[in-house]
């Protein structure tokens, strides 16, 4: 009897990856996260962005991604879908001394029946958030109750703008203010070799300070203008610095 249940198993075996491999589990194939520009869901140029919850399937907004607290959050239709945040929010919260969430979870419910609710397919989500900085931003969602498999679990919000302070420099500008840098100091050497300069000279001194203007990422000419040195001086410098610094150039500066 063991014999023939040991048989009876190992003959299932390649059926049953026969089985699996025909019909891959949908929630392995289907991707979890979408993720939606900033600019798209809020600001002048935004487009209702429609966010499907499923029966069984919650659904998260997250605004992780671009460092905003979410403040406020409006639901006109809550007779199907009901809200949860990882924080307190004004409105929702009746002790909510410090407003702010960073995640929304959304779940659908069997629809319930409110006295003087229009029946609609789907509703409006309003989000209000606030940024590092203390700017306020709404965001609108299109909500619809879905049926069928899922299609995502996580809806994220990701910073489509280039924040000016973050930007980091490109190559070429760092390129050129290095090459500036040695010809500079290579100009100044050959200068105080040739003893059109010394060290001690207030002028030495006011040039060091434009070097570390360029170093800190100035351009040339608002580190001349800071540093109180005349441009036609830096180039002149720059030009004898990109000769050989070995050299003996006859003539001042």
């Amino acid at each position: 009897m063991k014999n023939l249940l040991g048989a009876i198993a190992l003959r299932a075996v390649p059926l049953a990856i026969i089985v699996a491999c025909c019909h891959p589990i949908d929630a392995l194939a289907s991707p979890v996260v979408r993720t939606i520009k900033q600019t798209q869901a809020s600001g002048q140029f935004a487009k209702l962005q429609t966010i499907n919850v499923w029966s069984g399937h919650g659904v998260v907004i997250s605004f992780y991604e671009v460092r905003e607290k979410i403040q406020r959050v409006w639901l006109d239709d809550p007779s199907q879908i009901l809200i949860d945040t990882d924080g307190c929010l004004k409105g929702i919260d009746q002790d909510c001394p410090n407003p702010g969430a960073g995640l929304i979870h959304l779940r659908r419910i069997k629809k319930v029946n409110i006295p003087g609710l229009p029946q609609t397919p789907s509703t409006l989500l309003t989000v209000i958030t606030q940024t590092e900085s203390g700017e306020r931003k709404a965001y609108s969602f299109r909500l619809a109750a879905s049926s069928g498999s899922p299609k995502y679990s996580q809806v994220v919000i990701i910073n489509d703008v280039v924040n000016q302070d973050k930007k980091v420099p490109s190559l070429q500008p760092l390129v050129i203010t290095f090459k500036n840098v040695r010809e500079l100091r290579n100009g100044l050497n050959i200068a105080i070799r040739n003893k059109w300069l010394r060290p001690s000279d207030e002028l030495h001194q006011r040039l060091q300070r434009l070097i570390t203007y360029l170093q800190q990422g100035m351009d040339i000419n608002t580190a001349a203008d800071k540093a109180v040195v005349s441009i036609q001086l830096v180039h002149k410098l720059t030009a004898l610095g990109s000769s050989s610094p070995f050299r003996k150039t006859r003539g001042g500066i």
